[in-house]
């Protein structure tokens, strides 16, 4: 089975693949996550209360939030894949039951032409291979196949490649799932912080007993810090449930409105749920100005039994209904069919990317949810269909209309000339001007509002990002600027995008002198806005008594952890380290993180010391070693090599890696982390072995060797 991108996201529960490399481009893998399109979910009760009942999940939306992330991947099918795989391992060939495999070839014969099909999807399993598959499977496969739209089943049967190493755009897509606008609205204000630094230390503490508890100190871990560090850098710069004002990456694009057509919901309602869908702007209170429900795709979902004829005509006559009436999409999704119970049930894994508040509730709770194989599959279809077929073509008609209407018009020639002025009617001109101009909110707020052709551009630039066109988005944030010059909350971010632009492939090859005349200048007045924000704020929370930065300082997090994982993405990282350092140096020294992320920060600039390289080492040892793709583990690899030589002649910095990583086990000794103490001793364990002051009992490296002895003691 493939190392997938969810794989290495949530790598403490797949302790047989740590001996993987890490790729290189995972950091722009975990940025796309990051700001995928948002889908909220929306169901009515009985529908809720239905999938309660039948599978023992809270609601709908608690269901489709286990298939957010690389939904090409399909990593929750994949889940059972690897389950046999361990099992066929285990299992000796004089256990096989005989009897079932001649029904087995039988039954193979039978659908052959079938069976064909069937493994040309890499999700799919072939029974005749696995004694402990029913052989029903294939049964409700196929009748739910015929169920479903053609595109399904075609879409099915596309080559899907591994996420992590595959570049192209278009074959590796990530969504992200959230609640109701209403619930999001109710539960932060847009003031709220991209995230909170105590939650974000708890859900580290979190992940650092799950590690204590399923790892020991001999295992291969590098790959499995790697991981550790790469998630708590996912939960820094992602949130489910923060509506920015300032920016839409967060901001809903697609609505889901789902029914349960086994309680008899119909037409009626499916109608009254739109209406009420559209006129949230004047329905619910205090609704945000900078969002409109114009720019949101609402489809419906229809829920039937896939074992009932007549409700599958009736989904059919319903989808066909709505969309003649009400002008809207739909999916259909057998939820239930009586055959599910004969199949085999999957134990579902959290998604690699959600809000701090969610994650931190499933590490409290030990419930686990299982959903039959089928239906596994099956929800993967229509998300695929869902994203393919409807979301992005839906992103794209906005883009090219946004494009078309205002970006066109404002990179003309004639723009604010003589003879434009000329054409042009007065109205339109002063309406122009009037939507250059932040307007106050029912709270005083002044924010730009989602009709104005500023937070159009943005949203345009946004958009382009999340369907990886990085030119498109560039060239929007860098026309933008001149617009939001006044309006230091909307520069600081609009700077930080257009440098993340660069370092995502706006360009097709960035050097050196790219980096230090473009990309580090966006960068540094970035900073220095979010900073002025801050100090802003501050002055006014001081003289109200209510001191709060923090919400502009999560943002100013969120722009140094993202450049500083993208700098390191480059291929020259003799050049290209030094400002991950900067970066890394300013988090320790001005953001208020907790003890255990401060470290988390001491470790990665420890692994930024120890990927630079001169080039010249490089291409002299790269020659002795054939490897086929870059890699950090790789890097390490390498600088083996020769040591003694290269070190001395000061073309790595693995002295100075070492030594961070001594000074981040004796940070994680004073947290009483011992699992974390072992792992950064053993990494330094060659530096100083062969050295003499390595050996005195006054040093650290001694001491900490002391206390972790005595701890295994106890």
């Amino acid at each position: 089975m493939t190392f997938t991108y969810e794989n290495y996201m949530n790598l403490i529960f797949h302790l047989d693949k740590v001996h993987e490399n890490v790729p290189q481009d995972i950091s722009k893998r975990i940025v796309s996550n990051a700001i995928a399109p948002v889908i909220t979910v929306t169901a009515t009760v009985e529908l809720d209360s239905h999938i309660s009942e039948e599978y023992g999940i809270d609601s709908f939306y608690t269901l489709l939030r286990y298939f957010g992330g690389c939904i090409s991947d399909r990593d929750q099918s994949n889940e059972y894949i690897k389950k046999t795989e361990d099992e066929q391992k285990s299992h000796a060939l004089n256990k096989v039951n005989l009897t079932t495999i001649e029904e087995t070839k039988v039954k193979l014969n039978e659908d052959e032409k079938m069976e064909e099909e069937l493994q040309s999807d890499q999700n799919v399993i072939n029974p005749t291979n696995d004694p402990t598959v029913n052989n029903n499977y294939l049964d409700v496969d196929t009748k739910t196949d015929n169920l479903l739209p053609k595109s399904s089943q075609t879409t099915r049967n596309r080559s899907r490649s591994n996420s992590l190493f595959q570049r192209d755009s278009t074959q590796s897509q990530f969504i992200r799932f959230t609640r109701p606008i209403e619930d999001l609205l109710y539960s932060g204000g847009t003031g709220d912080m991209l995230f909170d630094y105590h939650t974000l230390e708890i859900f580290l503490g979190s992940c650092l007993k799950m590690v204590e508890k399923y790892t020991t100190d001999d295992i291969d871990h590098k790959t499995l810090q790697k991981s550790l560090y790469h998630r708590f850098f996912s939960s820094a710069i992602s949130s489910t449930n923060c509506l920015s004002p300032y920016e839409s990456f967060n901001h809903p694009i697609v609505s889901l409105i789902a029914i349960d057509i086994t309680k008899g919901q119909n037409y009626e309602l499916a109608r009254d749920l739109l209406i009420a869908f559209k006129n949230q702007n004047t329905t619910i209170n205090n609704f945000p100005i900078f969002m409109s429900t114009n720019d949101i795709l609402p489809v419906f979902v229809l829920c039937y039994n896939g074992s009932s004829a007549e409700e599958s005509e009736k989904s059919t006559e319903l989808s066909k209904k709505i969309k003649k009436q009400l002008f809207a999409e739909c999916i259909r999704m057998p939820l239930w069919d009586k055959r599910y119970s004969d199949d085999i049930t999957v134990k579902l894994h959290q998604p690699a990317m959600s809000s701090l508040d969610e994650m931190l509730y499933v590490f409290q709770t030990s419930k686990t949810d299982k959903l039959p194989l089928t239906l596994i599959n099956l929800i993967y279809d229509q998300l695929e269909i869902l994203t393919n077929d409807l979301m992005i073509p839906f992103m794209q008609r906005k883009i090219t209309f946004w494009e078309e209407t205002i970006l066109q018009p404002k990179k003309s020639l004639f723009q604010g000339t003589k003879l434009f002025r000329k054409f042009m009617g007065r109205p339109s001109m002063t309406n122009g001007r009037q939507e250059n101009i932040p307007i106050k909110d029912n709270q005083g707020n002044e924010y730009f509002a989602s009709t104005s052709n500023v937070f159009l551009l943005r949203k345009l630039a946004d958009w382009s990002m999340m369907i990886s066109d990085f030119k498109t988005a560039y060239t929007t944030f860098e026309s933008l600027l001149e617009d939001i010059e006044m309006y230091p909350k909307y520069l600081a971010s609009c700077l930080e995008w257009c440098a993340v632009c660069i370092l995502m492939g706006a360009q097709n090859i960035v050097t050196t002198k790219m980096i230090k005349n473009d990309v580090n200048p966006l960068i540094e007045r970035s900073l220095d806005v979010y900073g002025n924000c801050a100090l802003l704020l501050n002055s006014i929370a001081e003289s109200e008594e209510s001191p709060d930065t923090e919400p502009v300082r999560s943002y100013e997090t969120r722009c140094m952890l993202i450049t500083s994982e993208l700098f390191l993405s480059l291929s020259d990282t003799w050049t290209s380290t030094p400002y991950a350092l900067s970066n890394l140096e300013t988090i320790l020294s001005e953001c208020k993180l907790g003890a255990c992320s401060q470290i988390m920060i001491w470790e990665r600039l420890s692994d930024c010391y120890n990927l630079r390289t001169d080039p010249r080492v490089k291409h002299k040892l790269r020659s002795n070693i054939s490897t086929s793709s870059v890699s950090e583990v790789s890097e390490e690899e390498i600088k083996k090599q020769d040591v003694s030589s290269i070190v001395l002649k000061g073309l790595t910095r693995q002295r100075k890696a070492s030594f961070f990583r001594l000074l981040a086990a004796k940070k994680w000794a004073e947290q009483h982390q011992w699992r974390q103490v072992s792992w950064c001793l053993n990494d330094i364990s060659e530096m100083y072995q062969d050295t003499v002051f390595g050996k005195r009992e006054s040093l650290i490296y001694q001491k900490l060797k002391r206390n972790l002895l005595e701890n295994s003691k106890k």
